[in-house]
């Protein structure tokens, strides 16, 4: 039965065609994630292995333990008189922003240089390694990206501590308490790179630079440790871990060889990569259960079509189990040829993701370099042959089901009404059910237990799970009346494709389903996420009601306050008092800002309440009836209730001269246009931090807040959206798949229909109805389902958040995915019409089924 099988597959190669493309995009896509989640954990061994590369020996921080500059100082100097140790240099790391003369504005990754050149993992191509406490190493990069170069200064925002002695290793120095000091560029230097300096750039100073300046703020990364000659590593190893165990840092830091160091820290740093592949892995498993479906729908019409020959060899003495071996093996054979497909392609995708990573975001994943394992290559080919397998149990199971002599009958089975499987509706019935149950459950008590977002997640599951199991009592209705109204106007091709679609009702719902699967989650991520967005925008108005506020500690003239005022995009801007909050039931403790009602109202968000004459405005759910607030004195002021406003009060400049507001504590409050963009919002955030002699992190407010949500929502929106467009593919190849099998199963009808007067067009037009009709009303079920899933979740996730529930139901992306579905459709019919309109109504009326 094997050579029947292959000698099947051979004759009609052309029906296996849609499932092998299938089978190659879900395994394509299994190897393709296995492949990219390989090449970031090797990429991320071979950097910190680089970091590591002149070390002996590694001390760093335990697991969840962040240990900054000035702890780790009072423990080198007993590493370094450990028997055994020749230097000691501390690898730190700090972010901060940083001003050039060629530049307004940038962040930076500080380390310090070693103290001992041999350790240097960074070559000098130009200048010399700093040496003086204000001297500055560029990346080599970063100077040509900045425009910088040796010679150039650089002003950095610190804060100068005071240290304990200073030692050989890192010694400190004392300098002027001040809150900017001016770096001078003496050197370029090729760094390297690696995940956790990815998007900034990168800059070193001395140790003693860094150790006065930014270790309070940075990061210990590790102590490098280098042995003496002959020196025992395991031993030294020993007498390290004793020597910081004999420290205040016992528990907070452990030796380690370099290998096991640079398993520890990478696998520390893959927690983000580990995410990445799983969210790819959980895609891929969609695209595999919507090929299944595909697969096992299409592989039932075949075995419909050939249900007399399969007849006729158990006439001949074939047994049931051969039959059912003989699918099983057309299955095994189409999904190991698609899937040795869908890997290579895979790899080679993988292969152009990382080279245009690498093009778009050169400092994200320089890093980053392609290793193909051969366990991805076979995981990929197991998972498609698999799921081919799995597929075609159901029409193997068909292809014996009945007898020699009534298949030999002259019985159309497209004809045969559908049998219903009782208890796999009544599951489905059930599911669904428990689903509208548990989401309105959810909805109601996710106020008292976030756990709910929980159970709102599995209702939808159920719900969705149950539409699949009853889709065959649940599609063909709706496939049913909407093909009677909108294909009316058809005529007869029109009257004829919704007839066919309503033929087998099974097939109908299997094609449909696979789509309606991938409509739906693309429909609840879109709209899911669009409203969220939505929602957050404005719950964040209502909680701080001041687009951009930037605290100083000075005194303003006109000359800036105008500057700022001329920024465009920006639309107001008020110089406010601020004062301190001493009491407030809030984890945040909120800000303070003395305003007159006049100018709140032009900086204010729309809606937010207008202070109150010798009160303190808080939100309508306070509790106390009264505040303590501080200027130069503490007052306990009476509070008026109104707004959302929690993380900002407001006052009025009576109670202003009552506290005694200090002359120097302002704030510079700033309502940008309402139609401001993304880009826009942190270009006019860029350009008040340089006008006001700030850096960017301290200017905040709700449209800056929304603009970093905003961007990180709509980047997951594409990257879902993208990721789901392999499962809604593989579900649109399955109507074209069907489409193209039912032409060749209804030869003989098409042909009699042509004898009967129909003319070509026409019966290109039934064949592209009947397809368009199929995926369109896929489409607009996925679309409802899906946008209804997408709204219960925003409420779910933003209940804590926002009291109002915005929705953003985009109708442009509503009718691109419609339109995508009726052009899809009408693209899968042309190669099936194509085919039907060359068989003449004689030659077709002389085929067998």
């Amino acid at each position: 039965m094997i050579s029947v099988a292959l000698a099947e597959i051979r004759i009609h190669w052309a029906r296996f065609i849609a499932v092998g493309i299938g089978i190659a995009l879900a395994a394509g896509f299994v190897a393709s994630t296995l492949i990219i989640s390989s090449s970031l954990q090797t990429s991320l061994k071979d950097s910190v292995g680089h970091t590591f590369s002149e070390s002996d020996l590694v001390v760093i921080p335990s697991q969840d333990v962040f240990v900054n500059g000035q702890e780790v100082a009072p423990v080198t100097e007993p590493l370094e008189q450990v028997d055994g140790v020749d230097t000691v240099a501390v690898n730190a790391r700090t972010t901060t922003t940083g001003r050039g003369q060629s530049f307004s504005e940038s962040s930076f990754a500080l380390t310090p240089a070693p103290a001992d050149p041999d350790l240097d993992t960074f070559t000098i191509t130009e200048g010399t390694r700093p040496e003086s406490i204000t001297d500055l190493v560029l990346d080599a990069e970063t100077a040509q990206e900045l425009g910088a170069s040796i010679g150039d200064e650089i002003r950095f925002s610190v804060d100068s501590v005071s240290l304990g002695p200073e030692d050989d290793s890192m010694p400190v120095y004392r300098g002027p308490s001040q809150s900017n000091t001016m770096f001078t560029v003496v050197g370029l230097a090729e760094m390297g790179s690696g995940p956790a300096t990815t998007g900034t750039h990168r800059a070193l100073t001395t140790s003693a630079s860094y150790q006065e300046y930014f270790a309070q703020e940075g990061d210990v990364v590790a102590i490098q440790v280098t042995l003496d000659d002959g020196a025992d590593p395991a031993a030294v190893l020993t007498r390290l871990q004793a020597t910081i165990d004999d420290s205040d840092l016992r528990g907070s830091l452990e030796a380690l060889s370099v290998a096991d160091a640079i398993d520890v820290k990478a696998e520390r740093l893959s927690g983000g990569n580990d995410v990445i592949t799983s969210l790819l892995l959980v895609f891929a498993g969609i695209s595999v259960i919507v090929a299944i479906l595909v697969v096992s729908n299409t592989f039932s019409v075949i075995v419909a079509g050939r249900r007399r020959e399969l007849a006729l060899l158990r006439c001949l003495g074939a047994s049931r189990l051969q039959l059912y071996g003989s699918v099983v093996t057309e299955g095994t054979v189409v999904g190991l040829f698609g899937s040795v497909l869908g890997v290579a392609v895979g790899a080679g995708f993988s292969f152009c993701l990382a080279a245009v990573a690498q093009r778009i975001w050169p400092n994200e994943f320089a890093y980053l370099s392609l290793h193909i394992p051969l366990s991805s290559l076979f995981i990929g080919i197991v998972v498609g042959v698999l799921l081919t397998v799995l597929a075609t149990i159901r029409p193997a199971r068909s292809a014996i089901a009945v007898t020699p002599l009534e298949a030999l009958q002259p019985f159309d089975e497209a004809l045969a009404p559908s049998r219903h499987n009782s208890l796999r509706h009544i599951i489905g019935w059930s599911s669904i059910g428990l689903g509208i149950v548990t989401l309105i459950a959810s909805l109601l008590l996710v106020e008292s237990s976030p756990v709910w977002i929980l159970g709102g997640a599995l209702g939808g599951v159920l719900l969705v799970f149950g539409i699949v199991l009853c889709s065959e009592v649940i599609i063909p209705p709706i496939v049913a009346a909407i093909g009677d109204l909108a294909f009316g106007p058809f005529g007869i091709p029109g009257r004829l494709a919704t007839l066919n679609t309503l033929r087998n009702r099974r097939r109908t719902a299997a094609t449909a389903t696979a789509l309606v699967i991938g409509v739906t989650l693309v429909a609840t991520i879109l709209i899911g996420g669009m409203s969220t967005k939505a929602t957050l925008s404005f719950g964040l108005d209502q909680r701080y009601p001041v687009d951009i506020a930037v605290p100083l500690d000075s005194t303003l003239d006109r000359d800036t306050v105008d500057g700022v005022r001329d920024i465009a995009g920006v639309e107001a801007v008020v110089v406010a008092h601020r004062a301190e909050v001493l009491s407030d039931e809030g984890d945040v403790t909120p800000e303070l800002y003395v305003i007159d009602p006049d100018s709140a109202q032009t900086v204010l968000s729309e809606g937010a309440a207008a202070p109150v004459p010798g009160k303190v405005l808080v939100p309508s759910d306070y509790d106390a009836e009264s505040i303590s607030v501080k200027g130069l004195t503490e007052v306990t002021i009476a509070v008026a209730k109104a707004g959302e406003s929690s993380q900002v009060f407001f006052t009025t400049p009576d109670v202003g001269n009552d506290l005694g507001v200090s002359a120097t504590s302002t704030a510079v409050l700033v309502k940008v246009d309402a139609g401001a963009s993304v880009a826009e919002i942190f270009r006019i955030q860029q350009d008040i931090a340089e006008e006001l002699d700030v850096t960017s992190d301290e200017v905040g407010g709700s449209a800056v807040a929304r603009g970093e949500y905003s961007e990180f929502i709509d980047v997951l929106l594409i990257v879902a959206v993208a990721l789901l467009f392999v499962a809604v593919l593989i579900a649109l190849l399955g109507v074209s798949n069907t489409v193209s099998l039912s032409v060749i199963e209804r030869r003989r009808e098409n042909s009699l229909l042509r004898a009967l007067g129909l003319s070509i067009s026409q019966l290109r037009s039934l064949l592209a109805l009947e397809s368009t009709l199929i995926s369109s009303v896929s489409a607009l079920i996925g679309l409802c389902l899906g946008g209804g899933l997408g709204i219960v979740g925003t409420r779910l996730i933003t209940n804590d958040f926002s009291e109002q529930l915005i929705v953003d139901w985009s109708l442009p992306a509503t009718l691109g995915i419609l339109f995508v579905a009726i052009l899809a459709g009408l693209l899968s019919a042309l190669a099936p019409a194509r085919r039907a309109a060359r068989l003449s109504p004689v030659e077709g009326l002389k085929q067998e089924n």
